[in-house]
């Protein structure tokens, strides 16, 4: 009984640093001042690089049923933080994490989809969300130029974050967690990083300044970040995890403003409060139905 209490204590003590640690990405990135697809994509590499090692040994559960998965969770995870990372630089931090945090919204696409049951809290929650979605895009169209594409950008990146969950819940059943994400991050690194000469270019080779970031995103956000967000997931309910990632967008926006000098404006304020209030219920409500199944 205390050695489960102890785990739970720690497990929330490590949700805590991950929801720090992933929250400090959107900062990072604008400090790297990289082409998007280059910065995302060496994250990922170095990322996927560094992790092979500990997942190497669970490789060899890579079946023909889990290449498929393995493969569509890459290419989802690439333009994830492709779009995710172009959108910092054209629309507000604020905006951008806020937006990007609503894949909850995208999953009741694919359980409707899916012809799964959609509980009435999730329907409000994701009126609410939407709500607070339009609210920020509405403000963003009459901002400065370029605000609403990266809007829509973000947005793309959440609903390319639930593509990628829902691939890695089947590539999960056989595989470690590291034996998976090792070859998704380094595969999704990979392909940003031969993209982004097709559409812009590369900055090569890189200042320490630019270095010291990436590294920074590789340690805090990655293998922090994800590490922590995994480990808590032994030891704690999905929904509680689900709800304290939620936090990040305040988080970002709260380490952004001494770093970057960046603060939200009202409607970010408004829509952003919205959107996490809506994807709050959401998750609550979804909770509940799974354990009443």
């Amino acid at each position: 009984m205390q050695a489960a209490k102890s785990e739970r204590t720690f497990a929330w003590a490590w949700l805590v640093l991950a929801v720090v640690a992933a929250s400090t990405a959107a900062s990072l990135f604008r400090l790297a001042a990289l082409p998007a697809l280059e910065a995302a994509g060496l994250r990922l590499l170095l990322s996927g690089l560094v992790l092979l090692p500990f997942g190497a040994s669970g490789l060899r559960r890579l079946g023909p049923r889990e290449i498929g998965p393995v493969l569509v969770a890459s290419l989802a995870l690439a333009v994830h933080f492709g779009s995710w990372v172009e959108s910092l630089y054209l629309t507000s931090v604020a905006s951008s994490v806020v937006l990007v945090s609503a894949s909850p919204l995208f999953v009741l696409l694919w359980e409707l989809l899916a012809r799964e049951r959609v509980t009435r809290g999730q329907w409000l929650g994701a009126g609410i969300g939407l709500l607070g979605v339009a609210v920020i895009a509405f403000a963003d169209a009459h901002a400065r130029a370029g605000a609403l594409t990266g809007d829509l950008l973000a947005l793309l990146g959440a609903l390319a974050f639930s593509v990628y969950l829902r691939a890695g819940r089947r590539a999960r059943q056989n595989l470690p967690v590291l034996s998976y994400v090792a070859p998704v991050y380094g595969l999704a690194g990979l392909g940003l990083m031969l993209l982004q000469p097709l559409v812009g270019p590369v900055l090569w080779p890189l200042d320490s300044s630019a270095w010291l970031m990436t590294a920074l995103l590789v340690l805090g956000p990655t293998l922090i970040g994800h590490t922590g967000f995994n480990f808590a997931l032994r030891a704690l309910p999905a929904s509680s995890v689900a709800m304290a990632s939620l936090l990040e967008p305040l988080a970002a926006v709260l380490i952004a403003w001494p770093l970057l000098h960046s603060l939200p404006g009202a409607s970010d304020v408004a829509g952003g409060a919205m959107t996490v209030l809506g994807l709050m219920i959401f998750v609550i409500a979804g909770a509940g139905a799974t354990d009443r199944a």
